[in-house]
């Protein structure tokens, strides 16, 4: 009934010369959330970021429901049905001992690698210059329950001499098993350990959203519970909160997190091990470090928020009456803040994500077998050697840095427009 009486007025109100902007203030102190999402809405770029980040969660979250390739498993152990060659690259040929060991048709440096036992017949015939253009299948060795741990070149004379002092693992000769963009069962190739890159940026999305929203998650909850504490009781433990604030802004973040990033994944392992937590295991330090030096900036603005509310009739009402301190913060105080702290909270979900792909970029967040896109771009940097590869795998570079690049603006996009919306005094 009230509804409708309120719709009622606002009808009269407009029937009688009111502007839209006067039935736009009545619906706004009708609903603060609703008004807040009508000026979200005409913050065009927020509805493009809010927009790139739905589509961005669609893919990494639900994108594994149909596309179920295992981001860990190396397809040239495990997949069975697909035939693979590799090819020797020209360090090969700087290897004397080896080059006269197989014989002069390595100087065709397209020339594939035979199965160990092809080699050794080879070799027992001594036919050493006869080395075709053979391959190997991954089908072949499975179905004689063999598995492929390396492929090592040896030779032992019929007197159970061998040649060289020690053999040649030709592994290390061996191109790299990255399959490029369009692979047939792979839309986005494979990386530098043949695992499905498609599946891999999915999981690597999961990932980074977990870290960058738990984290500022965790930072929400000690900085907003700190700036309360600190505005509302004031006196000494407001200037020894305060100072500890100061303390912990002083601090050189980065060289800080490359330092604990190493001793807080040692720690958590050795405290998870044995527990079955999986890829938890290697986020939990991340989202502990981001955390401990995220929540500094939010207890101020909460604390600002709250030396002004403390003020109000309605906080004096309830103390005069007897209102306990911890009612007073969580049910009169914090609903109140809680507008500029959603805010806070988008925007820092965004720098976490980027912190994250930082550390993981330089080696020390994200460790195999777990990804995220920062640790994707660290395994591309470490593969991709040559101009030419880096036409050949671009998909390892750009596809995981072009998503880490949009959903960071996006993010951004959407807490500017988010600000602006609970701001009362913005124009949209």
């Amino acid at each position: 009934m009230a509804d409708k009486d309120q719709e009622k007025k606002l009808n009269n109100n407009t029937n009688n010369g009111a502007t839209n902007d006067d039935y736009e203030v009545a619906q706004e102190s009708y609903s603060f959330w609703g008004a807040v999402w009508r000026r979200f809405r005409r913050h065009k770029l927020a509805i493009v970021g809010l927009w790139i980040l739905v589509f961005v969660f669609i893919f990494s979250f639900i994108g594994p429901v149909f596309y179920t390739l295992d981001p860990a498993e190396n397809i040239f152990e495990e997949d069975v049905a697909n035939f693979y060659m590799y090819k020797i690259n020209q360090a090969i040929g700087k290897d004397p001992g080896l080059k006269e060991y197989l014989g002069t048709m390595l100087t065709d440096f397209e020339q594939t690698l035979a199965r160990a036992n092809d080699l050794k017949a080879k070799a027992a015939a001594g036919d050493y210059q006869a080395l075709s253009e053979l391959s190997w299948s991954r089908s072949d060795l499975a179905s004689a329950g063999m598995q492929i741990i390396s492929m090592v070149a040896t030779y032992t004379d019929s007197n159970g001499n061998q040649p060289f002092a020690s053999y040649m693992d030709l592994t290390r000769y061996l191109s790299p098993p990255g399959l490029p963009v369009g692979a047939p069962g792979h839309p986005l190739g494979t990386d530098d350990q043949g695992r499905d890159l498609l599946a891999r940026i999915m999981f690597g999305g999961k990932v980074s959203f977990a870290i960058g929203i738990a984290s500022a998650l965790i930072a929400v909850i000690l900085g907003s519970l700190i700036g309360l504490v600190a505005g509302y009781v004031g006196g000494i433990v407001d200037s020894l909160l305060m100072r500890f604030v100061d303390i912990m802004l002083s601090i050189p973040t980065m060289p800080l997190l490359l330092a604990l990033s190493p001793l807080l994944r040692r720690w958590t392992k050795s405290l998870t091990e044995g527990m079955g937590l999986g890829v938890f295991g290697s986020i939990l330090p991340m989202v502990l470090v981001l955390a401990l030096f995220g929540w500094m900036g939010l207890s101020r603005l909460v604390r600002g928020q709250v030396l002004s509310l403390k003020e109000q009739q309605f906080i004096e009402a309830a103390q005069a009456i007897g209102v306990p301190t911890s009612r007073v913060l969580s049910k009169h105080l914090f609903p109140n803040v809680i507008a500029p702290v959603v805010v806070a909270a988008s925007l820092a979900v965004a720098g976490n994500i980027l912190s994250e792909a930082s550390l993981s970029f330089l080696g020390f967040g994200i460790q195999p077998p777990a990804t995220s896109w920062g640790q994707i771009l660290n395994v591309a940097v470490n593969f991709i050697n040559s101009p030419q590869q880096i036409v050949r795998y671009w998909n390892m570079i750009f596809i995981p840095g072009a998503l880490l690049f949009f959903t960071v603006l996006s993010f951004n996009f959407a807490g500017d427009g988010l600000r602006d919306a609970v701001d009362p005094r913005m124009k949209l």
